[in-house]
């Protein structure tokens, strides 16, 4: 029945009214249509009598609000299934006799999904054995019609809630009227006919060169596919998300059928078989992806294409007369979706010229934001038509990228440019929808130009790390296995914790539970060498005159703060991020002697920066120290890596800034740190998924420590993560 990881999303998205109002309006200025049109004619046609029928008004704004939740969890599209063998659900609402098929179930299931996640909530029910998914769909609908009034007393609700409540149940009733005692073939039709609706198949040109679907003014997107094995369904958009897909794939495609002219390239022999196919991949198209775990080489791989890029430059070879290669020029670009992921990207490719004892000085790595021009409207400054100048494009940590973001990233790539993407398709999916690196390493189409490195010299074959992520990402889980590479090796380790269930109860209000007197200050520990070097800097201080000399201490201040981190699954709970920092934060103050809770801003406080702020350089990740100066004692400013100036702390809001001693997992992509501790509870079950704890794991390069319950890290390993999406079918469109 109901999915309890999505509980507490549905309430969230309940609260936020955006796509309630947005189906109104539309609905509104629907009808508003049909007056003025019958106003003009006497006699109003059959379609304006059809936009008046209030069942299909609830069909929409039903599949409208269920796909803006699904958006707002990840995926970008919403698929209803139903085959010929089908069982048949007979029960009872209101002394009616109803039949409902599976898929009808499922659709009332998600549309009263958020009313059903807040009765939970509201009367404390634990999700892991009480809760509504457990109870029969009759039920729940005969409980919501029968008892509406008593619910809405019974959950002291406020006037938004109540009136979310209430939009949301007589859409439901409405629905649950219009579909009961009916078939698939009947809601299809209802579907088809409907003026908001509209068909993919329906609207595509024959040249596949654009579609119709583009400058149409119709909110929803459907496909109605029917596979071999005798089932139907339909896939609907909401048409940001399928403009977006159907952007990306075309675009895709494009780069594909550009031409490059392969380049001569010295294979150095120290490359296994896989690191040669990536290489050669790269060199012979304009649109290849590379992917592999940590430490399989996917940097020193592209390295190699870039070495050849500068020395046919640099030697005429025929097909680079077109190539602008040199430090002063803008023909290669690196980028990552966050700052701290294209600065390591930067440092390790650099590092892989040095090794070849090639003199070039990189360029800036760059965030995507930075590299298309993306500031406040949210529009990029490059576009298809005014695409980017660089002749090579390279992408770290692709995995952290939503369909919205590839698609301006492709549609700025000019003729005859090579874009490469690297990742780890096994890492968490973006934060924003979709699933693009995953998705296009499982594209047919795409097969020739995907290059999998899987020989990872960081986590050799006795690497306790490296065999704990090899079981991670198994289809397959042995949880024996698990338990007993986190009791025998060295690199592993396995902290059993107590917990309060917190989930709902803000950070400072919780109590400290055995588990925390026992295991944080054991966590605090690890900071040492850095508040070693925090106090060393009270005596000797940064010196403003002196930039290089900054760059130099920030970078020492760096090097030791990145030797452990706390990694968290979530905020909230006596193992989220909040209350870690903060526990961290007294434990600071205390060591320094510096006065308990008077200032959010502290000598030596690790922060990270949570938006782009384009007007101070900063962006989303990066990290900085807050910090004394040689000038003015009492005057604290931030020093950023690779910065040679601070920025004075009355310039950050802290609304935007967070205390970095803990990050959830999600902000430490693209990082990696010696040791790690990953921490999480039962609280965090919604949270929870293979991908999240593989993501973690994969963060340290000597040692990992994992804090949690038992049922909490099976549940964890157990589950992977499904993102529901429609890049594929865009593909076969093509």
């Amino acid at each position: 029945m109901m999915s309890n990881n999505n509980k507490s999303s549905a309430v969230i998205g309940l609260q936020e009214s955006w796509a309630s109002n947005i189906s109104d309006y539309i609905l509104l200025r629907r009808e508003q249509t049909r007056i003025a049109y019958d106003a003009t004619y006497a006699k109003a046609n059959n379609e304006s009598k059809q936009a008046d029928k209030k069942e299909d008004n609830y069909l929409f704004n039903a599949l409208f609000m269920m796909l803006a939740t699904h958006l707002e969890e990840g995926h970008t599209v919403l698929t209803i299934e139903s085959s010929e063998n089908e069982e048949v659900l007979q029960g009872e609402i209101n002394n009616e006799s109803v039949t409902l098929y599976t898929w009808q179930q499922q659709l009332l299931e998600m549309l009263a999904m958020p009313i059903f996640a807040l009765i939970d909530t509201k009367s404390n029910t634990q999700p892991e054995d009480q809760s509504t998914a457990e109870t029969s769909i009759f039920v729940l609908l005969s409980t919501l019609f029968d008892k509406r009034d008593q619910l809405w007393i019974q959950l002291a609700l406020s006037n938004h809630e109540k009136d979310m409540l209430t939009k949301r149940f007589d859409t439901i009733a409405k629905v649950f009227q219009l579909l009961k005692n009916t078939d698939f073939t009947f809601f299809m039709n209802l579907v088809n006919k409907h003026a908001l609706f509209a068909e993919v198949k329906a609207n595509t040109n024959s040249n596949n060169e654009e579609n119709s679907l583009s400058n149409n003014n119709q909110p929803i997107i459907y496909d109605i596919t029917n596979s071999q094995n005798s089932k139907e369904s339909i896939t609907f958009w909401l048409h940001r998300a399928w403009q977006a897909e159907f952007n990306l794939a075309k675009n895709i495609n494009n780069i594909l059928n550009q031409k490059v002219n392969p380049l001569p390239i010295t294979i150095p022999e120290s490359l296994h078989e896989n690191q040669i196919k990536a290489i050669n991949v790269a060199n012979n198209n304009a649109f290849s992806i590379i992917t592999g775990g940590p430490g399989t080489g996917k940097t020193y791989t592209v390295a190699q294409l870039v070495i050849a890029l500068q020395q046919a430059t640099e030697s005429g070879v025929k097909g680079s007369e077109n190539i602008r290669f040199s430090t002063a020029s803008a023909s290669l670009a690196l980028a990552a979706p966050t700052g701290k992921a294209a600065q390591r990207m930067q440092e390790s490719l650099q590092a892989a010229l040095d090794t070849a004892g090639i003199d070039l000085q990189l360029q800036e790595a760059k965030t995507i934001h930075r590299l298309l021009g993306i500031g406040r409207t949210g529009r990029p400054r490059y576009n298809g038509d005014n695409p980017l100048g660089e002749d090579i494009i390279i992408v770290d940590e692709a995995s952290m990228l939503g369909v919205e973001l590839a698609n301006y990233l492709v549609s700025a790539v000019k003729p005859g440019a090579r874009l490469i993407l690297l990742g780890d398709a096994n890492q968490l999916a973006a934060v924003d929808a979709g699933a693009v690196l995953a998705d296009l390493c499982r594209i047919p189409l795409l097969q020739s130009i995907h290059a999998e490195l899987t020989e990872s010299r960081r986590f050799g074959a006795d690497s306790g790390i490296g065999k704990l992520a090899t079981q991670i990402n198994r289809a397959e889980i042995n949880l024996q296995t698990i338990w007993q590479l986190l009791r025998q090796d060295d690199a592993l380790s396995f902290q059993y914790v107590n917990t309060l269930q917190v989930d709902s109860v803000p950070s400072n209000q919780i109590k400290n539970s055995l588990s925390n007197k026992k295991n944080i200050p054991k966590i605090s520990q690890n900071y040492r060498p850095y508040m070693k070097r925090v106090k060393n800097l009270i005596r000797n201080p940064v010196e403003k005159s002196m930039p290089e000399s900054i760059k130099s201490t920030i970078a020492s201040l760096m090097e030791i703060f990145s030797e452990f981190r706390v990694l968290t699954a979530g905020h909230n709970g006596e193992w989220g991020d909040h209350y870690i920092n903060n526990y961290l934060t007294q434990w600071h103050l205390t060591e320094l002697k510096l006065p308990l809770g008077q200032n959010a801003w502290f000598h030596g406080r690790p922060i990270m920066i949570l938006q782009n702020n384009y007007e101070l350089g900063l962006f989303n990740g990066d990290i900085g120290f807050c910090l004394q100066t040689s000038d003015d004692r009492s005057r604290l400013e931030v020093f950023f890596e690779n910065k040679t100036q601070g920025v004075a702390v009355n310039l950050l809001n802290e609304e935007v800034v967070a205390t970095a001693y803990a990050m959830t997992i999600h902000k430490s992509q693209g990082s990696e740190f010696d040791h790690v501790a990953i921490t999480f509870d039962d609280s965090h079950a919604r949270l929870l998924s293979k991908e999240l704890i593989y993501t973690a794991v994969t963060r340290a390069k000597k040692q990992v420590t994992i804090y949690s319950t038992k049922h909490a890290f099976e549940k964890a390993v157990q589950t992977p993560t499904e993102r529901h999406t429609g890049l594929s079918l865009q593909f076969e469109y093509l």
